[in-house]
């Protein structure tokens, strides 16, 4: 019973390890990496993306309480109709205000290369399949209490197995949600290191030529770690970097 529950738990897709896109092959596979991890991340600053869900979740529960009527017991319709379409909604909010990052780093003597790549969440069109089956179950229990609310309560799953259809061949929404990228930096191009250890992110920055201003700007590459793994991941990087300054302060993710 064990072993199966085991499985199960690895099959869910937040569980499934990382791999790397097919068509991804690192520059300098010929050179030993002492250091080499996969991780999902939000590289943007979550500080405002929660700000913006915990608005939006209050803002949604109160419309779909009031105008939905979804906590008003005496309405079997509105319930039917009303709790798919608010799960479905904070799901979508969810998946827009946490959504994640694939990163891959690779650490060599000489560079860092990194692979960040983004592919349409499965675990969002799973969840939408089966939230559309559990709301027509709890349609049919509506319709054998009340027959005239057929055509009512259909309206929920139906809607919402729509657009699971919708998005699941949607080949504008696969591309919407799908970006590739590589990026390297030679060791000796970093000046500063800073640590977030709060939000396990390690910035180094590096000059970048501004084609406003025509000057040099430190312009910052966010390595992504986690709670198991920040000191080794600091302590290798700061190995090869042992003759530039290092400070520790919360680093604000700038999205480009």
């Amino acid at each position: 019973m064990g072993s199966t529950l085991n499985k199960l738990i690895q099959a869910l897709p937040w569980n499934q390890s990382i791999e790397l896109p097919e068509q991804h092959q690192w520059k300098h596979a010929n050179q030993h990496a002492f250091l080499e991890w996969k991780i999902k991340a939000r590289p943007y600053n979550t500080t405002v993306a929660n700000g913006m869900f915990i608005c939006l979740f209050l803002f949604t529960t109160i419309f779909f309480g009031w105008m939905g009527e979804i906590f008003n017991p005496n309405s079997s319709k509105s319930i039917a109709i009303g709790i798919p379409f608010y799960i479905l909604t904070m799901t979508a909010i969810y998946g827009t205000t946490h959504q994640k990052t694939k990163f891959a780093y690779r650490l060599t003597e000489t560079s860092i290369e990194v692979c960040e790549w983004k592919a349409p969440s499965k675990g969002w069109m799973i969840a939408l399949k089966w939230l559309t089956v559990i709301a027509a179950i709890a349609v049919l229990f509506v319709i054998a209490l009340d027959p005239s609310a057929f055509w009512i309560a259909l309206a929920g799953p139906g809607g919402m197995g729509l657009l699971y259809l919708g998005l699941a061949n949607s080949k504008q929404f696969q591309e919407l949600h799908t970006s590739y990228h590589t990026y390297e930096y030679q060791w000796s191009e970093f000046k500063n290191i800073t640590l977030d250890r709060s939000k396990k992110i390690i910035c180094l920055e590096t000059p970048w030529l501004s084609p406003h201003s025509n000057e040099y700007v430190d312009w910052p590459f966010y390595i992504f770690s986690d709670k198991r793994n920040f000191d080794k991941h600091v302590s290798l990087i700061r190995e090869q970097l042992k003759e530039l300054p290092l400070k520790e302060e919360s680093v604000s993710v700038l999205q480009f």
